[in-house]
C-alpha cells in the first residue's frame, strides 16, 4: 500500500498541535472513534514508548498495541506491534511552525489482513486521514482560541466510521 498523506493549515503554534498529538490518554476527547488509550511503557525522558488503543471503527472494535517513536522535533511516529484488521499500520505527525500558524502533515502507511481492492483501501485510508487531521486542527484552532476543556466532536469531520488509528 503506497503511503497515503494530508497536510492542514492550522491556526495554533506547533508546540501546541505537538502537545495535542502527544497527549494520546487525551484522544478520547477529540477523536469520537477511539474509545481509550493507555500508555504500557515509557522512554527514560517520561515520553510513551507503548501504547493500547482501543477504538470502534465501522462497526469493529479493535485494539492496537503500538510503538511510538519521536524521530524529529517536530514528529511522532507509532508504529503498529499488533492489533485488528491491518497487518502494518504506520502513522507520523509532523508539524512545520510557520508564524501564527502551522502545518500539520499526517502520513499513513497500512497494509490490510483481509483481501481489500488497494483502491478501496487507499480511498479508506484517505478518508481516515481526513476525518483524523480535521480532528486534530479543530481540537488546536479550540484550545489556540481558550475554549479549554473536552470538545464537542464537530466541527470539520469526516464520517465516524472512517477512523483507523491514533
Amino acid at each position: 500500500m503506497p503511503l497515503v498523506s494530508k497536510t492542514v493549515e492550522v491556526s495554533a503554534s506547533a508546540e501546541s498541535i505537538m502537545a495535542i498529538v502527544a497527549d494520546f490518554e487525551s484522544y478520547p476527547q477529540w477523536n469520537e472513534e477511539v474509545k481509550g488509550v493507555w500508555v504500557l511503557a515509557r522512554y527514560d525522558d517520561g515520553r510513551p514508548s507503548q501504547l493500547r488503543l482501543d477504538a470502534a471503527v465501522s462497526g469493529f472494535d479493535i485494539s492496537y498495541i503500538q510503538a511510538v517513536y519521536y524521530p524529529g522535533e517536530n514528529q511522532i511516529q507509532t508504529v503498529m506491534q499488533k492489533g485488528d484488521l491491518f497487518s502494518k499500520q504506520e502513522q507520523v505527525f509532523s508539524v512545520v511552525a510557520m508564524g501564527p500558524t502551522a502545518l500539520l502533515t499526517v502520513d499513513l502507511d497500512v497494509e490490510t489482513t483481509m483481501p481489500i481492492p488497494k483502491p478501496m483501501v487507499k480511498k479508506m485510508v484517505n478518508d481516515a486521514l481526513e476525518h483524523l487531521a480535521g480532528n486534530l486542527k479543530v481540537r488546536a484552532e479550540e484550545l489556540a482560541a481558550g475554549a479549554g476543556g473536552p470538545p464537542a466532536c464537530g466541527g470539520e469531520r469526516s464520517d465516524p466510521g472512517q477512523n483507523y488509528g491514533s
